[in-house]
């Protein structure tokens, strides 16, 4: 397992919905994705679609939940033990696997049209890991198949810098791009992007850190002393009543192999 996942695994299982104040867990947070998931397997006519890095399986449920085509096979790809025993268990299949090693065979036929979904999962694989696991993401996908993901990047490279200073000093190696590098690294692997809309932003506060990371109030302190000191906009990172408030700013990335239409 991926150490930085095996990390947070105190908050992996039926805490995953609450944390962050339940945005993993929220219907409304989740609809923008939702929503493209569900329009864009209709339109490639997908016969399964595959959460890679699903968790508790709460997004596939809500995707379930809207689609309207008959016979869809729905499969949540994750490493945590912990997060696939809390998955749903109904209505579809649970596949403990690493992202960056599976197989389009692990999944079932080869032949079956697939789309892919993902939230919140790239920055686990650090700056020098997103084009391998982009390119081995390309390579489990086939002409007209879709990749929807949602993934944390700044349109400022000081917000970037913001942030990934916040997760060093958590002594994590999780690392943000701008949306400039995500763009290129998406090109150079291959990748076609059709649409870049908006999520919500996911809210950092300090309780929520120190729960999450395992952290002391030294090492909040030191975060909040250093972090107060960057040139950032308040929708990145502010200090409040309770200590502070770190916001990781989501995109819905809709692509496609290079190429091809679904």
């Amino acid at each position: 397992m991926n150490e930085l996942i095996a990390r947070e695994a105190t908050v992996h299982g039926t805490s995953w919905g609450l944390i962050h104040g339940g945005y993993f867990g929220c219907p409304q947070v989740a609809e923008p994705l939702v929503e493209k998931v569900v329009e864009y397997a209709g339109k490639s006519r997908a016969d399964r679609i595959v959460d890679l890095g699903g968790g508790i399986g709460f997004v596939l449920s809500q995707i379930r939940e809207r689609q309207q085509q008959s016979g869809t096979i729905y499969i949540n790809l994750d490493d945590s033990p912990n997060q696939l025993q809390a998955a749903h268990p109904t209505g579809f299949r649970s596949i403990r696997h690493a992202l960056d090693t599976f197989r389009r065979g692990d999944l079932g036929p080869e032949t079956a049209c697939t789309c892919y979904l993902m939230r919140s999962v790239l920055h686990y694989f650090r700056e020098h890991g997103l084009r391998p696991v982009l390119r081995h993401l390309h390579n489990q996908t086939r002409p007209g198949e879709c990749f929807i993901h949602q993934t944390a990047a700044f349109h400022d490279p000081q917000d970037a810098r913001c942030l990934n200073t916040l997760y060093r000093m958590m002594r994590t190696d999780k690392w943000y791009p701008c949306v400039a590098d995500l763009s290129q690294a998406l090109e150079d692997t291959s990748w076609q992007v059709l649409e870049i809309l908006p999520a919500p932003p996911l809210p950092l506060t300090r309780a929520d850190l120190q729960n999450r990371y395992q952290l002391d109030a030294e090492d909040l302190d030191a975060i909040q002393e250093r972090l107060s000191g960057m040139p950032v906009d308040e929708t990145v990172f502010r200090t409040t009543p309770e200590g502070f408030c770190a916001y990781l700013h989501y995109a819905i990335y809709v692509c496609t192999p290079a190429g091809s239409t679904p």
